[in-house]
């Protein structure tokens, strides 16, 4: 395969600083708020050509996971998507490189998803319009954030983007993912509530570590519900200079604690080593 032939896309994974489910909508839909940011260091990478007809070829660190549990859905669903929007028909090989877990709340299929749609406005010299946000959003609720790839605060049902202004602060993050795949929707048709109110702070460093240190996830509470490996892990997580209690991710399975130095990482993680022994895990970093 020459690479050089293929127009490079990378989906990086986020994560949910926080999540508040503020009430559930006549559409069955849920009015969200969240504080997305994203993860330079975890990411699938997309390759894309013009070709004959449409082709997903998946490699990666994830791809098994990702073929027992029925291969690729979301990249095909964009492409199909944007050649019914536009009224063009769209061809393309793309090699899928799947190293974000699945289930994870990771937000990798979205980001797949976001990463295929950016490549095919470039590819096809295509033009966004006031309702492109509305197209994203069909596709999937974190889509939308994940096509801009910024941190950002995400209301509405995913559809409301609000970039967050730079605190240039680098944290350091661990990851842990007990195995098991948290499936999004049956998370929130399992949640009953309680409901949330709005974030109503200006966004700074101090204010998002207290309310993430202050509200957990709205999900949480469901994901352990249904997953009693999330639950386990969670209360197994002892307080060494975590600068924030862990917390779920999106709708999980994957848990997160935040550092402000990589040392005070490392040692966590040491001490934790058998806690987290056969659970998939990641130290890496987040810039608010």
């Amino acid at each position: 395969m020459n690479a050089s032939s293929y127009l490079k896309e990378v989906a990086c994974a986020k994560i949910n600083l926080s999540f508040k489910v503020l009430k559930k909508l006549p559409s069955n839909y849920h009015k969200i708020d969240s504080f997305v940011a994203f993860l330079p260091q975890l990411h699938d990478t997309l390759l894309i050509k013009k070709n004959s007809k449409n082709k997903i070829i998946i490699k990666g660190t994830q791809s098994e996971e990702l073929r027992r549990h029925g291969g690729d859905t979301l990249i095909a669903k964009s492409i199909n998507k944007i050649s019914a929007y536009y009224n063009i028909k769209i061809n393309l090989e793309v090699v899928l490189n799947k190293n974000i877990p699945l289930g994870a709340g990771l937000g990798g299929g979205s980001a797949n998803a976001a990463a295929i749609i950016r490549a095919i406005l470039k590819i096809y010299n295509l033009k966004k319009n006031k309702d492109f946000i509305v197209l994203l959003n069909e596709i999937g609720s974190d889509v939308p954030v994940c096509f801009f790839s910024k941190n950002s605060q995400v209301t509405g049902v995913g559809d409301i983007i609000k970039p967050l202004n730079s605190l240039k602060k680098k944290l350091w993050v661990l990851l842990i993912k007990p195995d098991v795949l948290s499936e999004t929707k049956n998370i929130f048709n399992h949640f009953k509530g309680p409901y949330s109110k709005k974030s109503n702070f200006i966004f700074n460093f101090d204010n998002i570590i207290y309310d993430i240190n202050t509200y957990q996830n709205s999900l949480e509470e469901t994901a352990c519900r249904l997953e009693k490996k999330i639950k386990d892990l969670l209360d197994s997580l002892p307080s060494r200079k975590n600068i924030t209690k862990p917390r779920i991710t999106g709708s999980g399975s994957t848990v997160f604690l935040l550092f402000e130095k990589q040392e005070d990482l490392v040692q966590y993680k040491n001490i934790i080593r058998l806690v987290i022994k056969n659970y998939w895990n990641l130290s890496t970093y987040i810039f608010l």
